[in-house]
């Protein structure tokens, strides 16, 4: 049973991070509507503590609005320093461009997703044949001979 529970919680972890893949922006790329993770300086983790909290380092959103000095972004996601995470109901959160140190578009990797596919196919046909030998579904060989 221990090896199904391993086998399923590593195939979720797979399947929730291999389907997506963030390339950095450059400039003022994106336009409204994009989804993007938003790294955050020192100073503007600092800035925007008393809008989401303390040691926020990344938020993920969808950009509303971004220019040459500010950013604005709905909040679905906040990555905390040490690893916490916080999820958001679309918050609007303005940010000045010298707090963000990094903006990067979310993208669905189409290669990412098929390796993920295949190994959540993999591991459903290992969790099946676990269930198999543990069921008692594998034999050793033929019945004996009856007299």
């Amino acid at each position: 049973m221990r090896v199904i529970a391993r086998s399923l919680s590593s195939t979720w972890l797979l399947f929730t991070i291999a389907c997506t893949v963030y390339t950095p922006v450059r400039g003022v790329e994106p336009s409204q509507g994009y989804d993007v993770r938003v790294t955050l300086t020192d100073n503007g983790a600092v800035a925007i503590a008393p809008k989401i909290g303390p040691r926020a380092r990344q938020l993920e959103g969808t950009i509303k609005q971004m220019n040459d000095s500010s950013l604005l972004i709905s909040v679905r996601r906040i990555t905390r320093e040490g690893g916490g995470d916080d999820t958001y109901d679309g918050n609007e959160i303005s940010l000045a461009r010298q707090d963000v140190e990094l903006v990067e578009r979310s993208r669905t990797s189409v290669s990412r997703s098929i390796l993920a596919a295949g190994a959540v196919i993999a591991s459903a046909f290992l969790v099946a044949k676990g269930a198999g030998d543990l069921s008692g579904g594998k034999t050793a060989g033929p019945p004996p001979p009856t007299r």
